[in-house]
């Protein structure tokens, strides 16, 4: 990892040619085609070994660091800004009147600006103006005076994965950020409530951002309905991207080790698509799936199933609020994928203590969710943007937050508090000296979250 406080240069310019030349000859070693902002170059980085991820870490880390040197402090804080506002700003121009899908694909093909705006019902001026300012990023490029045509990025807005992501990019978060500050001075400061976030200005809604979407399922053409569509898209592509593939959820805790016949509960496991790989870890143990009654609905309903066939039998779906106490006592293991970080610490700790009293001594809780570094400069540059970037995302939409390991050891200990006695009421000692506590963290490789198991702890573990 790149040192956070190397300011050198020219050292930062080795490491930028040290790292180009090793992933440069990894490329070519592997028969993958070099990478390029041309139309038809590699649309995204090939799949590599860990060593050249942290090559390319390191790369993006100490050229973003010469980027900001050579430019110097108060470009970060002028231009480096008012670019970032007017590239969403064109962005969101480009998403809401689909001009990537208007712009023709075929390699080395082009449309004028006359041509293109013609088609949209746009004014040709302002779509120039709005274009070139993202050919400034590789999005779209000008071969020619007054003809437009694609490039690796811009072909990439029509990818139905990418394409979403942009979209809620600049369709929601940006014009939700604008209202951030304006909700801590309408709301207060600190606010618990996850229907007292930027976002509720933005939507102009009073309720939580998950119940608004679900007022637009079923329905057609309404505000709410597109806003539902876009999200359910972004986390249906975030889920298949290495970062947060379901496969991590497999390899962050031994599932092999549950006991037979054994439950799993997947708390809010939405159609049960997290569950899959638990159920394929161990074919021993039966799980699970609660979440609300229309989505369980979705679940069971065999044209939106997404639980393979040979897995069934070992599946129940079931309608739970998890406000309310957990009705399936003594499981072996409660899980929970990113489901805390969208709530802030009051509300998180309503959902714990909602499990508490249904586990048994030795159940535990396994919880999927990023854990922060507890200081800046732990984790290489870009992981430590994308995870900061993600923190204010979730106090955006629901006053919630990104954790780090004593914000989560802090929250356990609480969700315990007063609960531990009826857990043991039929133990010797009956829980004296117990508390809830993490037993141990894993981070999978590739993965920006990490696997939290959860259990009833000696008072003084951790502190041994």
């Amino acid at each position: 990892m790149l040192d956070p406080k190397e300011e050198d240069l020219v050292k930062l310019a080795e490491t930028c040619l040290s790292t180009a030349q090793q992933i440069k000859e990894y490329l070519a070693a592997n028969n993958h085609a070099p990478m390029t902002f041309d139309a038809d170059g590699p649309a995204f980085f090939p799949p590599a070994t860990p060593e050249i991820q942290h090559a390319r870490l390191d790369l993006r880390a100490a050229a973003m660091r010469l980027y900001d040197l050579a430019s110097g402090p108060d470009e970060i804080l002028t231009w480096h800004a008012y670019h970032c506002a007017h590239d969403l700003n064109a962005f969101r121009y480009v998403q809401r009147y689909n001009i990537p899908s208007a712009v023709p694909t075929a390699g080395g093909s082009s449309i004028s600006y006359t041509d293109l705006a013609r088609t949209l019902g746009l004014d040709p001026s302002q779509l120039r103006q709005m274009l070139r300012q993202l050919m400034a990023i590789h999005v779209f490029r000008e071969p020619s005076p007054g003809m437009v045509s694609h490039t690796a990025s811009s072909r990439l807005l029509t990818h139905w994965g990418v394409g979403a992501f942009n979209t809620f990019i600049a369709e929601d978060t940006f014009p939700a950020v604008a209202r951030q500050i304006e909700a801590l001075e309408q709301w207060g400061h600190g606010r618990p409530e996850p229907n007292r976030g930027a976002v509720n200005l933005f939507y102009d809604t009073d309720l939580p951002m998950y119940e608004y979407y679900e007022t637009g399922a079923g329905a057609a053409d309404t505000i709410s309905s597109l806003r539902r569509e876009r999200f359910s898209r972004l986390m249906t592509y975030m889920a298949s991207t290495p970062i947060m593939a379901n496969a991590h959820v497999a390899r962050g805790f031994d599932w092999a080790s549950l006991p037979k016949g054994g439950v799993v509960v997947d708390v809010a496991g939405n159609v049960g698509h997290s569950a899959v790989p638990i159920a394929q870890a161990n074919p021993d143990i039966r799980v699970v799936v609660q979440d609300l009654p229309k989505i369980v609905a979705r679940a069971v309903d065999p044209a939106t199933s997404v639980v393979p066939q040979d897995l069934l039998p070992r599946f129940t779906f079931m309608s739970h609020d998890f406000y309310t106490l957990q009705p399936v006592a003594g499981a072996a293991v409660y899980f929970l994928r990113m489901i805390l970080h969208d709530y802030s610490d009051s509300y998180a700790l309503k959902i714990l203590r909602a499990v508490v009293p249904s586990m048994a001594p030795d159940s535990r809780i396994v919880i999927m969710d990023q854990v922060m570094p507890p200081t800046v400069g732990l984790v290489p540059d870009p992981v430590e943007r994308m995870m900061r970037t993600t923190d204010l995302q979730m106090m955006m939409l629901t006053n919630a937050k990104e954790r780090d390991a004593t914000e989560w050891e802090e929250l356990l200990r609480k969700a315990g508090d007063g609960l531990i006695e009826g857990v043991f009421q039929h133990e010797e000692g009956h829980g004296q000296g117990k508390r809830l506590g993490i037993k141990n963290i894993k981070t999978p490789v590739g993965s920006t979250m990490s696997l939290i198991e959860v259990g009833f702890v000696d008072e003084d573990f951790g502190n041994r």
